[in-house]
């Protein structure tokens, strides 16, 4: 199993290649079967990989979709093979940026990758910047 700090510096490189583009970055954290799901009203979210979906395919639609400024990471609880986090980021869509505050709930595998990842956030202001 992975450790705290193992895990912690696998998100913190997720977060640092989200906002540099790099889907080859972004996908090495997955294990095989990975699911991602921002959980939320799907009915909004027409365009979002909402999920739970496969993990290496959402990774590109969202980077197609917003383009994430800044991550700032507001807070970190790390238990066994979870970790919570409360973090917000800058995302942009052609001329619109918005701030967004988000919670992720990331679990990992007995090898130290992502086995699933689930996000929390508002899907209506996320739905109103990628046109639904």
């Amino acid at each position: 199993m992975p450790t705290r700090e193992q895990m912690i510096a696998t998100i913190e490189g997720a977060y640092a290649a989200r906002v540099a583009c790099d889907i080859a970055a972004m996908n090495a954290i997955w294990a095989p079967g990975a699911t991602y799901a921002m959980e939320g009203e799907a009915a909004l979210m027409a365009r979002y990989p909402t999920g739970p979906t496969e993990a290496l395919a959402a990774t590109q639609r969202l980077a197609d979709l917003l383009d994430a400024d800044d991550v700032e990471v507001i807070d970190m609880i790390a238990e066994d093979d979870r970790v919570a986090v409360q973090w917000r980021a800058r995302f942009s869509k052609g001329d619109r940026s918005q701030v967004l505050s988000l919670f992720s709930r990331w679990k990992f595998d007995e090898a130290g990758r992502v086995a699933s990842l689930h996000e929390y956030g508002d899907t209506a202001m996320i739905a109103e910047m990628i046109g639904g």
